[in-house]
């Protein structure tokens, strides 16, 4: 009896801690994530609300509305809904016993042109599709057509083909349309064919974590592409394109494979890595890396590759001389990163898109 007594006594003097110990209250919205079309209604996103001790559902009477931004998203309407006003992204805003919680919710035309890549950097006889993600209202799909103005640096085909031919220029515009009945939707990039003498260039945009994009950066950056040997003696490429650098814009796209790039065209798959595995593993994670890998960093926060799929890939067109004894390579990326300050929240992860044209060297010392 004495023994059991013993047992109990913590338990209950934890019990009363706990229960003494007030947690923070919340409000959690369901779906997090939402999209609405212009002119659109979307029901109003399910409320739980803990106050301190349990969850429970509240009343509606007991949950009052608004909108971050109600030129983009109106909730004080008639029917109790939210309705898309004009493209772009705001927060529905529920607030329970003077607690707020928020969910995102991206308002698109009836057809909507997002640009994965509005401006391209391209080597001569370099090719690549212009990446696009275009949303349509209509059960049917829109008319997508492709056009450039008459250049000697570059053409565009009926499926969106970019093709350099050859000549160094630009900028020179192109135009992406996309036509629902008498709806229609356009957007406009840039391309640039640059000499392989020419410093290196990169761009990449960011953009948030639905299909609805809205691109939360888009960057011109310096690249630059090392082959070398990891620490255990197998070989390694890592790819840095910094845009802004040591400044308070600065942002940095960076991937890591397992193997050097010599040959092309070719393609190399991207991995997962955990924040842990990047910055706590014995070693630097490009000379241990536990697989290929790629970040997106910022001078707010860090993303890792978190979400490995056949579409994150790093893909090499050209490899070519500079000309001065030197080597540069052309191609693109693509992956999606989890935010290490919100990793395991959808409103953390991050889809990345370059394009680079950048110096390609050989370096082996750059791990013990």
């Amino acid at each position: 009896m004495t023994r059991l007594w013993f047992a109990w006594a913590p338990c209950a003097a934890l019990a009363a801690c706990v229960e003494a110990t007030s947690l923070p209250r919340f409000v959690a919205l369901d779906p997090i994530l939402d999209s609405v079309f212009v002119g659109d209604l979307r029901p109003l996103p399910n409320v739980t609300y803990f106050d301190g001790d349990k969850l429970q559902t509240p009343p509606a009477s007991a949950v009052t509305w608004q909108s971050s931004d109600p030129a983009i998203l109106d909730v004080n309407n008639p029917a109790g809904q939210v309705t898309g006003v004009t493209r772009g992204n705001a927060l529905v805003i529920a607030t329970v016993q003077n607690v707020p919680g928020s969910a995102i919710v991206a308002v698109s035309d009836p057809v909507d042109i997002t640009l994965l890549l509005d401006t391209l950097y391209l080597l001569p006889n370099d090719t690549m599709t212009i990446p696009t993600i275009i949303l349509h209202k209509a059960p049917t799909d829109p008319v997508v057509t492709y056009s450039a103005p008459s250049n000697t640096s570059f053409s565009v085909d009926a499926n969106g083909t970019v093709t350099a031919t050859g000549v160094p220029g630009g900028p020179f515009a192109y135009t992406v349309t996309a036509e629902e009945g008498s709806v229609m939707a356009t957007a406009t990039g840039v391309v640039y064919v640059l000499d392989p003498s020419s410093v290196g260039k990169a761009f990449f945009t960011v953009v948030g974590p639905t299909l609805l994009t809205r691109a939360v950066g888009h960057v011109n950056a310096s690249p630059v592409a090392v082959n070398y040997t990891r620490t255990n003696g197998n070989p390694g490429f890592h790819m840095v394109a910094t845009h802004a650098a040591s400044t308070s814009s600065e942002q940095v796209a960076q991937m890591t494979l397992l193997a050097q790039v010599t040959t092309f065209p070719a393609t190399f798959p991207i991995d997962s890595i955990s924040p842990i595995e990047a910055t706590t593993r014995a070693g630097d994670a490009t000379c241990v890396p536990p697989r290929a890998w790629a970040s997106r960093s910022s001078t707010a926060s860090t993303a890792y590759s978190g979400l490995p799929d056949p579409g994150q890939q790093l893909s090499v067109t050209q490899i070519v001389s500079d000309g001065s004894g030197g080597q540069v390579m052309s191609g693109r990326f693509a992956y999606r990163a989890r935010r290490s300050d919100l990793y395991t929240s959808p409103l953390g992860i991050l889809r990345i898109t370059g394009v680079f044209v950048a110096p390609l060297i050989t370096d082996n010392s750059i791990c013990p």
